[in-house]
């Protein structure tokens, strides 16, 4: 068995029981929040307990909001179009994203703006193709580090999403192959080569495409092409 298989295995099965994990934590955090509120309310005039207590609570809340977006995405489902805003999906693929995405020295930075508007597709897919790419490019640029961003816009002809690397760009002869499943220049066991192909794939199920170009200064830039009215 290749050592390829085994990891697949263990992400896989530490994926199921992510909702397990998720559940148990957010029980024992129901109690944190609880009880945070009841000293906020019993402090009175102690303003240092109020303010610490209120620490408690914001911190709770956060940690909150993490495990309830990341049991969102990581739920298997039968894909559903429906009306989004993308602005309010970026930042929360980033939040609980963001340690693994900034890893060896890889910084993050989110669009500087996303225009106000609707997607139709199924949101949860829109969110993992975006992972994808994100993964995808920071594992490009694991070796040097460096600056990962995004954009995002939206015209007559639908939406456009792009990440842009500053990894070594797309080798020439390679422009296709990287959409094979399994295919990866990489020698880490945990790379599947399964992060493009993927995109791709969603990309299609919405209606649109992915196009990936060298960019003129270096690196790589992959967009996610979405009309505004995407197929059933």
């Amino acid at each position: 068995m290749d050592r390829r298989d085994v990891e697949r295995y263990r992400l896989s099965l530490f994926g199921r029981m992510v909702l397990g994990v998720a559940h148990e934590v957010d029980n024992h955090l129901s109690v944190v929040l609880g009880f945070s509120e009841l000293i906020q309310l019993a402090a009175g005039r102690e303003q240092k307990v109020r303010d610490g207590a209120g620490k408690i609570l914001s911190a709770g809340e956060k940690i909150g909001a993490i495990i309830h977006q990341y049991s969102r995405y990581v739920r298997p489902h039968v894909p559903s179009p429906e009306p989004f805003v993308p602005g309010e999906v970026i930042p929360e693929i980033l939040l609980f994203s963001r340690y693994d995405l900034g890893r060896n020295n890889v910084t993050v930075a989110p669009p500087p703006e996303v225009p106000p508007g609707i997607l139709h597709a199924d949101r949860r897919d829109f969110g993992l193709a975006l992972l994808a790419l994100l993964f995808n490019a920071a594992e490009a640029m694991s070796s040097t580090g460096g600056a990962l961003s995004m954009r995002a816009s939206v015209g007559a002809d639908g939406w456009e999403f792009t990440v842009v690397d500053q990894g070594p760009g797309i080798p020439a002869g390679l422009e296709e192959k990287v959409f094979g499943e399994g295919f990866s220049t990489r020698t880490d066991p945990v790379n599947a080569g399964m992060g493009l192909p993927v995109a791709r794939h969603l990309a299609g199920q919405a209606g649109g495409t992915l196009h990936l170009s060298n960019g003129s200064g270096g690196g790589c830039e992959a967009t996610i092409r979405i009309p505004l009215k995407a197929r059933a």
